[in-house]
């Protein structure tokens, strides 16, 4: 199944939960800057990887196992694209892309992330357009908002804050626009990774003791 169909399916199964899904995981959209959390990615970074395309891979080193879009799960673009007429306001620097969106899986468990996400699918419609941002965790969606008026202009609502509380976490954000043949773009990426409950650490230790015991034995 490439990945169109999965954002059809998207539309079918995840708008079901237009807003959150859960009250553990909030999503927002503003024109404020989100907040800034720990490990970032603006593409800009000496060495960091560019090209139209490169593999979802690529940025294995910043805690991101696959990064692709939409119809294409096994690559991602990322390059300057202010310089084309009418994109002077995505700003200076490189940003991801792709068509029918942006899909990112992560090596651990995330309880916050934040970026900005533009997409010209125009806004929601009973013929189409809007977008949708949504929160997997094991494959399993977790939260979601629909966006009806996507970003697509200086002043609009680029910023994309997903956070959670009660324990819960999530390893995957989708960023899907429903248009006629929509393209979405991401910048200045940012995350926290969930850092394990005090029991959980305790049970790896003694975990360790027990091996290291049986191995002297």
């Amino acid at each position: 199944m490439n990945r169109t169909c999965v954002s059809a399916a998207v539309v079918a199964g995840g708008l079901t939960l237009l807003s959150n899904a859960g009250a553990a995981i909030t999503i927002t959209q503003t024109v404020a800057a989100a907040p800034s959390y720990t490990t970032k990615l603006n593409f800009d970074a000496p060495g960091s990887p560019t090209g139209v395309p490169i593999a979802s891979n690529s940025f294995a080193s910043y805690g991101i196992s696959n990064f692709g879009t939409g119809d294409n799960p096994n690559e991602i673009n990322v390059g300057q694209v202010n310089t084309n007429p009418g994109f002077g306001w995505l700003g200076t620097g490189n940003v991801a892309f792709g068509t029918w969106g942006l899909f990112m899986t992560f090596s651990n468990q995330l309880t916050e992330f934040s970026g900005q996400y533009w997409d010209d699918s125009g806004p929601g419609s009973a013929f189409g357009g809007g977008a949708v941002v949504v929160a997997l965790k094991n494959g399993a969606e977790v939260g979601s908002l629909f966006l009806t008026a996507p970003a697509f202009n200086p002043s609009a609502k680029s910023w994309i804050n997903i956070t959670t509380s009660g324990g819960d976490t999530f390893d995957e954000v989708r960023m899907v626009g429903f248009g006629f043949f929509p393209t979405a773009y991401a910048d200045n990426l940012s995350w926290n990774v969930a850092v394990p409950a005090p029991s959980s650490l305790g049970v790896l230790a003694l975990g360790g003791i027990i091996a290291g015991r049986r191995r002297r034995a």
